[in-house]
């Protein structure tokens, strides 16, 4: 088998562009976080299915368009994770630039475009991971202490804290 290492500083640069990306606050100037295109192109790629995700596309996404932020509406099946030890199964996008993250967000959905959100705010999840989790384009199970948060300028809104690779 031929092994062929990626060249770290153009990974390094698309991994500095999504960081500083995705810290972008969501406004939108339209009520949907992903252009139709990249949604129909999503929807033929690999997604995580496990319980949590189910779980959590039950809430209900809206839309400000006055202010510009997006809100959530949370079934009470969410609301009693708050603060709970879960597992989850998902697509990594680092924040911080290192092929072993610490900070990154965690979706349901395959990611297609390093410029657009890799789905609706209730299929991401921020995560913050103290001995890294190694970055790849499979999925990756993490394991970490779920919060609500209600951060409606970025469209997040669930956060796993100190969470570890499965």
């Amino acid at each position: 088998m031929i092994k062929i290492k990626r060249p770290a500083v153009p990974l390094a640069l698309l991994l500095a562009c999504a960081a500083v990306t995705l810290s972008i606050p969501a406004r939108a100037t339209e009520p949907t976080t992903r252009p139709a295109a990249e949604a129909a192109a999503q929807k033929m790629l690999p997604k995580a299915h496990d319980e949590l995700w189910s779980k959590l596309v039950r809430c209900d996404v809206k839309y400000d368009e006055k202010a510009g932020t997006y809100g959530i509406s949370l079934t009470p099946e969410v609301k009693a994770l708050d603060g709970q030890v879960v597992t989850v199964k998902g697509f990594v996008l680092p924040m911080d630039g290192s092929d072993r993250t610490r900070h990154f967000l965690i979706s349901r959905n395959t990611p297609v475009c390093l410029y657009c959100p890799p789905g609706e705010p209730n299929e991401v999840i921020e995560v913050t991971a103290p001995g890294g989790v190694e970055w790849s384009e499979k999925l990756t199970t993490v394991r970490g202490k779920l919060h609500l948060v209600n951060d409606e300028e970025k469209a997040l809104f669930f956060r796993i804290e100190n969470a570890e690779a499965k």
